[in-house]
């Protein structure tokens, strides 16, 4: 009798883990459904940045024969905006043709990024100290020297030539194809 009842249990036992697997194995059969899925936030890479600018500009500038000698940290960066590049395909190839550079250059945020050193008045009873808005006339004054300088010395060339190689490359990676990215205006365009 304890033979039979061993048995018995043991058949339980296996039937039970024969009907566990087959359960298992018949459920992970069955055919998969899937929602359709929904994008609720994206974002996008819309500019390409070539080069990250910081510079230490000297200022002797007049204005309202007031002469000033002070000293801005700048930083800024020249970039490239995607959302407004043209792309043509020729058999496997694809064609690209980088945009006109965005050269952004801003006083830096970090303490004492506008250091007046001295201020003179050339006119006899003027102030020499200059107001806010003379101050903030010389900086916007600066501003454009100094994108001014960034073609002229070469610095938007060098940002456009390694955008290209960039973005180039970064184009093969995604697409697998061949890219070749056309620039129309190697040096920049400079606009006042």
């Amino acid at each position: 009798m304890i033979k039979i009842a061993r048995l018995l249990l043991w058949v339980i036992i296996i039937s039970a883990i024969a009907a566990g697997a087959y359960y298992m194995i018949n459920r992970s059969k069955e055919p998969l459904h899937i929602s359709r899925g929904h994008v609720n936030d994206i974002e996008t890479m819309t500019r390409l940045c070539a080069i990250d600018i910081y510079n230490e500009a000297p200022v002797l500038d007049t204005i309202n024969n007031k002469v000033i000698f002070a000293v801005q940290k700048q930083s800024g960066s020249i970039s490239f905006d995607l959302q407004n590049i043209h792309t043509e395909n020729s058999g496997d190839t694809l064609f690209v043709t980088l945009p006109k550079e965005i050269v952004e250059i801003k006083e830096s945020t970090e303490p004492d990024s506008w250091q007046v050193i001295d201020t003179k008045s050339l006119a006899l009873f003027i102030k020499d100290r200059m107001s806010l808005t003379e101050e903030n006339a010389v900086k916007s004054k600066l501003r454009g020297r100094a994108i001014r300088q960034l073609y002229e010395n070469g610095t938007v060339a060098r940002a456009r030539a390694e955008a290209a190689t960039n973005l180039r490359s970064f184009l093969e990676n995604i697409y697998r194809h061949p890219v070749i990215v056309i620039d129309p205006t190697p040096n920049g365009t400079l606009s006042h």
